[in-house]
């Protein structure tokens, strides 16, 4: 929930779709929320009335309408939509590469481009090299 700026309900369901626990995330904290034995987390608005012992059911591939991933906005709203293999930076780095790519490109020097290129595979290293931080599963 770190930079997270709208609360969340975080379900836990076990391998028969049964809620085994409901945890309501507090925006901005950092709290690590750890359950164990639940293959499957599901995260929607607060206030979702999804309890623990409920089960859930899930359309058919068939019958959902998209494979795509909605990003929300601070209030619920959809921001964007990704098709998969996308990557999403914090702002604090977005505003860091936008400052890489308005030098890149007002002085069009190739080691200003090469800045910016080692940049994002900086970014996209300490991604693809971080722990699991927020929701932690125990084995």
């Amino acid at each position: 929930m770190k930079d997270t700026k709208i609360p969340l309900d975080i379900i836990f369901i076990n391998s028969d779709l049964i809620v085994t626990k409901v945890h309501t995330g507090v925006p901005g904290s950092e709290k690590i929320i750890s359950q164990d034995n639940s293959p499957l987390i599901l995260e929607v608005n607060s206030d979702s009335r999804i309890k623990e012992g409920d089960e859930l059911e899930f359309l058919p591939d068939s019958k959902v309408k998209s494979d795509k991933m909605i990003v929300l906005n601070e209030d619920g709203s959809s921001q964007m939509e990704l098709e998969g293999g996308e990557r999403i930076f914090s702002r604090a780095n977005t505003k860091i590469l936008i400052k890489f790519s308005k030098k890149a490109i007002s002085t069009n020097r190739d080691s200003d481009y090469i800045a910016l290129g080692k940049r994002i595979f900086k970014f996209l290293n300490a991604q693809d090299s971080n722990e699991q931080e927020y929701v932690q599963l125990k084995k």
